[in-house]
């Protein structure tokens, strides 16, 4: 029986861990702008109820939250071919479309989730506050901006950090189309040492550091935008008590 050998994670096999850990960031944080960006704006129309954008977001989010992500990676990664010139393709392979084809993946896919998080959490907004706004004069992106969002991010600050987290655990699917993040990393120390449930152990800790992480200022986040509104609430109830 083979004993485990966890020393060959701080040698040469450590490094390329890391150096995985740093793509996956890369990787993540680059599809989490992405997928936020087209989760708000579909978000907004749909809460909006905008006529025209109605079937395109009903088309959008019914595709892109059905079809698997490793299914959608794939296709990014094999259409470039059909979708971009031949100019366009060709620099795009030179200069890592693998990475390209993975973000587009994970953020449309992502997206879709992010899009109802941000049309539940404007639903929770009095609709009497919007039409205040509205009526004050301010146009229809201050009224977002400046009172609908602040208060919708009160409530959906979690859901966003659990979607952000699935988002990072879905980036080990890229490992598919051949970038070299955590998982890919992890697999090619198998390869090449035979050492996979070593390899297998430093991935999942660093996935673990990662998730547990971003949790953690989730939740951060989310005492924090919510302590002002408890402290307005109880000095607004204090004076009546009084009385």
């Amino acid at each position: 029986m083979r004993n485990l050998d966890l020393s060959i994670l701080w040698g040469h096999y450590g490094v390329l861990l890391l150096k995985g850990l740093l793509l996956t960031l890369q990787l993540a944080a680059w599809s989490l702008i992405f997928s936020v960006a087209i989760g708000l704006v579909f978000g907004v129309l749909r809460w909006a109820r905008v006529p025209l954008a109605r079937p395109i977001c009903w088309l959008y989010l019914e595709v892109a939250r059905t079809v698997p992500p490793l299914v959608q990676l794939l296709f990014w990664y094999f259409s470039a071919i059909y979708i971009f010139p031949t100019n366009v393709y060709d620099y795009m392979r030179h200069s890592g479309y693998e990475f390209a084809a993975a973000v587009a993946a994970l953020s449309i896919y992502h997206g879709t989730f992010f899009a109802e998080i941000f049309r539940a959490g404007l639903n929770s907004v009095p609709k009497g506050q919007v039409e205040a706004a509205r009526s004050l004069g301010l146009g229809f992106g201050e009224t977002m901006w400046f009172v609908a969002l602040p208060q919708a991010l009160r409530v959906i600050i979690l859901p966003l950090t659990n979607e952000a987290v699935g988002l990072v655990k879905n980036t080990s699917l890229a490992m598919a189309i051949g970038v070299t993040e955590i998982t890919h990393s992890a697999k090619t120390i198998d390869s090449e040492a035979f050492r996979g449930v070593e390899a297998l152990m430093g991935a999942t800790v660093l996935y673990l550091v990662i998730c547990l992480g971003l949790s953690g200022l989730g939740q951060l986040a989310s005492a924090r935008l919510s302590g002002p509104r408890r402290s307005a609430t109880a000095t607004r109830v204090d004076p009546c008590l009084t009385m």
